[in-house]
């Protein structure tokens, strides 16, 4: 009886060990952080969005490692985008990952949204984010004249002797 009690004892020994181990080898996420990149004429800043009426960009979502530059290479799914404002549309687009942005009114300012996903790293790790960002939609601009002339002038020749 002794020596099943010791056997026993073992046993539970190797099982923790192998779950200490099980644990240490369970992937982690290479992910550390994800950010919402708007195209534009010109580079937006990561979650910032500001356009006019009339104009569009295209949203998605990239994550990141642990500098907060460098993409993880990670797998987006369950994507979305949550934006809801007169000022612009967030459409989620047949990709199941980008969103068509319109800018519909001018805004009183930014305007907040929140963007979702599932990230599945290059190890098989899989983790789940929320990211917020904004929008500000800019008044057109005015539209250009109907017309070329603006002014008119007299115009005088050389005097005559």
């Amino acid at each position: 009886m002794f020596e099943d009690k010791k056997i026993l004892e073992v046993l539970k020994e190797i099982l923790d060990v192998v779950r200490a181990i099980q644990r240490e080898l369970k992937p982690r996420p290479l992910t550390a952080a994800v950010a919402v990149l708007f195209s534009g004429d010109f580079q937006m800043a990561n979650n910032v969005l500001v356009f006019n009426v009339g104009q569009t960009s295209q949203a998605s979502i990239v994550p990141l490692l642990a500098d907060g530059v460098t993409p993880s290479g990670g797998a987006l799914s369950n994507v979305a985008y949550n934006f809801s404002d007169p000022s612009a549309t967030v459409v989620l687009n047949s990709d199941g990952v980008t969103a068509t942005c319109t800018g519909v009114a001018a805004s009183s300012g930014a305007v907040g949204g929140t963007a979702t996903c599932t990230v599945t790293d290059t190890d098989g790790a899989v983790s789940t984010w929320s990211q917020g960002f904004t929008i500000t939609t800019n008044a057109p601009p005015p539209p250009p004249p109907s017309q070329l002339t603006q002014s008119v002038a007299v115009q005088f020749s050389a005097p005559t002797p």
